[in-house]
């Protein structure tokens, strides 16, 4: 783990940001602990075939060699369906980026928590990868056209669920919808106000997640 160059510049993102920010399919941030200023630099993005998107797979790599792009160190594949995970074996399991990474999952639902983590990402949309301009998309990291195909994906899907009420909020049919069905928190954009509650942790909770 690196000591964090104060020459760097990255915006930060609160927890609730970070978790709908991580898997949208080209995320790319950092994790750095306040005290020690120790960073670590992850890339999570969708898995395609023949060109279209797997749904819920993802390919995990980690930096820790500063900003150097062939610091990456693979780490291997996320199924958020299933919440396995499939370690690369060419890259030694004593790899902090195992550590971390595998820390990050267990307590996704709770960053909150911890009050030295500092989350940041790199000026880039988490969906498309194109550099953010709008000052509200380099707060969320999300560029403005991604968001509102995030957020019509959303409704579309509440709505083939049966868990849209045209006549509530957004925010509002969320709230209702996780009641329903916990698990659509990997599956909606889920707003800043709502804080994961015990009965919404199924969404989150990786602590049983399977490593072969």
């Amino acid at each position: 783990m690196r000591k964090r160059n104060a020459t760097i510049t990255r915006k930060s993102i609160t927890p609730a940001q970070f978790r709908n920010f991580i898997f949208m399919g080209r995320s790319v941030f950092t994790l750095e602990n306040n005290e020690t200023n120790n960073y670590l630099t992850f890339q999570i993005k969708e898995v395609k075939k023949n060109n279209k998107v797997v749904p819920n797979e993802f390919t995990v790599q980690c930096k820790s060699l500063g900003d150097k792009a062939y610091g990456y160190q693979f780490l291997g594949f996320l199924n958020t369906a299933t919440k396995r995970f499939n370690t690369y074996k060419r890259t030694p399991n004593t790899f902090i980026g195992f550590t971390v990474f595998f820390w990050l999952m267990q307590n996704l639902e709770r960053l909150e928590d911890f009050t030295k983590l500092a989350i940041y990402h790199e000026g880039r949309c988490c969906k498309c990868s194109l550099p953010l301009t709008v000052p509200e998309s380099i707060d969320s990291g999300i560029g403005p056209e991604c968001k509102r195909k995030m957020l019509q994906k959303s409704i579309d899907k509440l709505k083939d669920l049966g868990l849209w009420n045209a006549s509530l909020s957004y925010d509002d049919n969320v709230i209702n919808a996780l009641k329903a069905d916990p698990s659509l928190w990997t599956q909606v954009h889920v707003p800043e106000g709502i804080k994961p509650q015990e009965e919404f942790k199924v969404h989150r909770m990786f602590e049983k997640m399977g490593i072969f």
